[in-house]
């Protein structure tokens, strides 16, 4: 059942992107930026809505609020959930994947003009100057800027080494960084694609307290390691829920 419920919702997405991207571009004409936001938020809504619809797979949110104005958002990186859920999330959200992704139709289009940053992993140091350039040009927006340090999925539970994206764009831009946890490879099974298999379920997504800007790298890096792993299964270890300030949680 959950196969062809996977299937099901692979469809129902896939004429969402064309239904929202197709009309979302009459948006467009009333400002660019604000209008390919909307549309990706628009959109982004619409896939966490059938995902649960179909799948069951909903959502709750849990520690501290995400931020609203110019910050750094780190997250582990487990599935394709997070990367369409923090546009539905964060108030005014620039993320940063790979470019490839840019050229995937209506999700990479509306994504470049909504202000996301493209990454090109074989660029070596240079890739990483551009990133904290274009990432600065977002902050001074207003933006929260969504980065997946590991770089790459993890499979549950799995801690892969934090890439030095991060830590540049921190240093230059001296702003704070809020690092989120989240178990969305519980629900949305590995490799984590469109066509990955659904497992009804509720993704627990824990906002970590903010980490200040203007520490020294090595500080800065050391506290964004233990915040973001080791983790067990659930996507918390007892460290990190230490760190949490009792809330509760926010079902989507």
């Amino acid at each position: 059942m959950s196969r062809i419920r996977t299937f099901i919702f692979g469809v129902y997405l896939s004429l969402t992107t064309l239904l929202v991207g197709g009309f979302g571009a009459l948006a467009l004409p009333f400002g660019l930026r604000r209008g390919a936001r909307l549309v990706t938020r628009t959109w982004a809504q619409c896939a966490l809505f059938g995902l649960k619809l179909i799948c069951g797979v909903s959502h709750v949110i849990k520690g501290e609020q995400l931020p609203e104005g110019p910050a750094i958002v780190a997250a582990n990186h487990q599935s394709m959930w997070e990367t369409i859920a923090f546009f539905a999330l964060a108030k005014k959200p620039a993320m940063i994947f790979k470019k490839e992704l840019m050229n995937v139709p209506v999700y990479g289009w509306y994504g470049r003009l909504a202000g996301s940053i493209p990454i090109d992993r074989d660029a070596g140091p240079r890739a990483i100057k551009t990133l904290a350039a274009l990432a600065a040009e977002r902050l001074a927006e207003g933006c929260q800027i969504i980065v997946f340090p590991e770089g790459t999925r993890a499979r549950l539970g799995e801690k892969l080494p934090l890439q030095p994206g991060v830590a540049a764009i921190y240093k230059s831009a001296a702003v704070s960084v809020t690092p989120a946890l989240h178990d969305s490879g519980r629900c949305w099974r590995s490799p984590g694609g469109l066509f990955s298999r659904k497992e009804p379920g509720v993704i627990t997504l824990t906002v970590l307290p903010a980490i200040e800007g203007s520490l020294d790298r090595k500080v800065f890096q050391a506290r964004l390691e233990a915040a973001l792993g080791p983790r067990d299964v659930m996507g918390l270890d007892s460290a990190d829920v230490a760190m949490l300030a009792p809330a509760e949680g926010r079902p989507a």
